[in-house]
């Protein structure tokens, strides 16, 4: 059969997609310095911004068809996937700054936490139009709590760079080489370097 994707998906290809161009056109002098060896509020600029190829309508359209017949989708679909993508954003902005603030109170001072409690607070605080569920125990999936750290900030601030970036080469046009090879002389090519 078919790998028949999901957007979802798609977005998690595009996503690790960048991290691996980071890695794959460092071109420093240290290896140490090179792809995804840089400050953690840098390291999810390459892999955020490209998730945003997906919210352009065009690229949307040439990357998606019908398996069977070829037929791409309809514009009203794309416009409703569109719409849809940016109805949430004021939710998944919270959840960052909820796992934000989580990761601030984990690894700041004292040794015993009550992780548990730590969440409620701040699901508490920031989504007072939801109910916690104190079975949950989200933080057993908080996956980026290990590699992150503390530093778990720099995940939004990674995105707001890629933002930057996004908006730069979208102005010359998504599928421009020119616009390309200054991103990957710039910024991939770079690494922790500067």
């Amino acid at each position: 059969k078919p790998s028949l994707l999901k957007y979802d998906e798609v977005n998690t290809f595009f996503h690790e997609f960048g991290h691996a161009l980071h890695s794959v056109l460092g071109a420093t002098r240290l290896a140490s310095q090179a792809g995804t060896n840089v400050k953690s509020d840098f390291v999810e600029l390459p892999s955020q911004m490209l998730e945003n190829w997906l919210e352009d309508r065009e690229i949307l359209k040439n990357l998606s068809c019908h398996y069977q017949t070829g037929a791409q989708l309809p514009d009203d679909l794309l416009d409703k996937k569109l719409e849809l993508l940016r109805f949430g954003i004021g939710m998944r902005t919270v959840t960052q700054g909820l796992y934000a603030m989580v990761s601030l109170d984990y690894f700041g001072k004292g040794s015993h936490k009550d992780t548990d409690a730590i969440w409620q607070k701040y699901a508490e605080r920031l989504m007072p139009y939801s109910v916690y569920d104190t079975e949950c125990h989200m933080q057993y999936s908080f996956g980026h709590l290990v590699g992150y750290g503390a530093k778990y900030y720099g995940y939004m601030w990674s995105d707001v760079l890629g933002q930057d970036v996004f908006a730069q080469i979208e102005k010359q046009g998504l599928l421009n080489p020119q616009i390309g090879q200054h991103y990957i002389d710039c910024i991939l090519s770079k690494g922790g370097n500067r």
